[in-house]
């Protein structure tokens, strides 16, 4: 498999992670802390998690299916920090922190896509960076952010 290969896997596994978590956290989730601790590792674990390990082992392919120009340390540095989120989700998640922690772990992966998003729309509306993925990246942060915003919400009433 090529590294270009490999990463459009990594973005497939990730959006299939995250609709599978979403129906299993409605299916299996009896209240909507239930709900947020059954979404919150299929959400952050696969967006930041392999977005991380993307960054850091393949940064320079992930770059260039993005149009941008590769810069491996900037690459190695923010696919560090997205797999210090999935760690610190998995921690919260593992040792039942609560739905305040669990809620923490996805707003600061909300805030960080939604930011990430509009650098993509920028990209693409004002450098003519009309890559597929970097067109992708804001429609796909807002389904995002209309899926998950809500289960946050409720689980924090």
């Amino acid at each position: 498999m090529s590294k270009k290969q490999l990463c459009r896997l990594f973005e497939i596994i990730r959006w299939v992670c995250v609709a599978a978590g979403f129906n299993i956290a409605i299916f299996f989730g009896e209240t909507p802390a239930a709900q947020l601790h059954i979404y919150m590792p299929w959400v952050v674990l696969p967006l930041a998690g392999l977005t991380g390990l993307e960054s850091v082992l393949l940064g320079e392919t992930a770059a260039e299916l993005s149009g941008y120009k590769s810069n491996p340390g900037y690459q190695r540095q923010s696919g560090l920090n997205n797999i210090a989120v999935a760690i610190a989700a998995l921690v919260v998640w593992l040792y039942d922190w609560g739905t305040h922690a669990e809620a923490a772990v996805m707003l600061t992966l909300l805030v960080f896509l939604t930011l990430s998003a509009c650098n993509h729309a920028w990209s693409a509306l004002k450098e003519n960076n009309l890559s597929r993925k970097n067109l992708l990246r804001p429609v796909m942060t807002l389904l995002l952010l209309g899926f998950t915003v809500p289960f946050v919400v409720r689980a924090l009433k």
